[in-house]
């Protein structure tokens, strides 16, 4: 079923970059509508769609993850208007605030990233460490196979050679 929520969120919400987040789910989950900084420091969200996306955005922009920290929502549902034909994040009108609020965006990203990939690297870290177990022990049993190799021919070698110095020295 279409609704429109009308979202006040409460905390240290602004200048964190915190836009951009709702701007990315409400654009994953098909909302139309817009996202604002308030005077007061709450960010207001208004949006419309499916009842089920709308529960959805309210349950992923409730986070604590520095430097968002989400203290309250207050959510009023209405009929939707189909105003909005997409979501929109309104920026600041002063370009320096609304710059410095991209810089933080960036950040948060970058540290999005850095976490993803200090994953990855745990993984590929072992990964290197199960290659270098196994080849460790296959260099292993190559040289105990060779030596033992090597010990034979050499075995036959001292065979040959002391069998031809009987005949040659009597």
């Amino acid at each position: 079923m279409e609704k429109r929520a009308e979202i006040k969120v409460y905390g240290r919400v602004q200048k964190a970059g915190f836009r951009d987040f709702i701007d990315e789910i409400a654009f994953n989950l098909n909302l139309n509508g817009y996202v604002k900084n308030l005077d007061d420091g709450a960010v207001q969200v208004v949006c419309e769609g499916n009842e089920d996306a709308i529960l959805e955005l309210l349950t992923k922009i409730n986070i604590t993850q520095y430097p968002i920290r989400v203290e309250n929502i207050d959510v009023v549902y209405k009929k939707p208007t189909g105003e909005y034909t997409a979501f929109e994040l309104i920026r600041d009108e002063d370009l320096t605030t609304a710059t410095y609020e991209r810089m933080d965006a960036a950040a948060r990203y970058i540290r999005e990233m850095n976490s993803n990939l200090g994953g990855k690297i745990d993984v590929l870290g072992n990964k290197i460490d199960q290659a270098r177990v196994e080849i460790t022990y296959e260099i292993r049993v190559s040289r105990d196979n060779f030596r033992s190799h090597l010990d034979e021919r050499i075995s036959t070698i001292e065979r040959e050679l002391s069998l031809i110095k009987a005949k040659v020295i009597p």
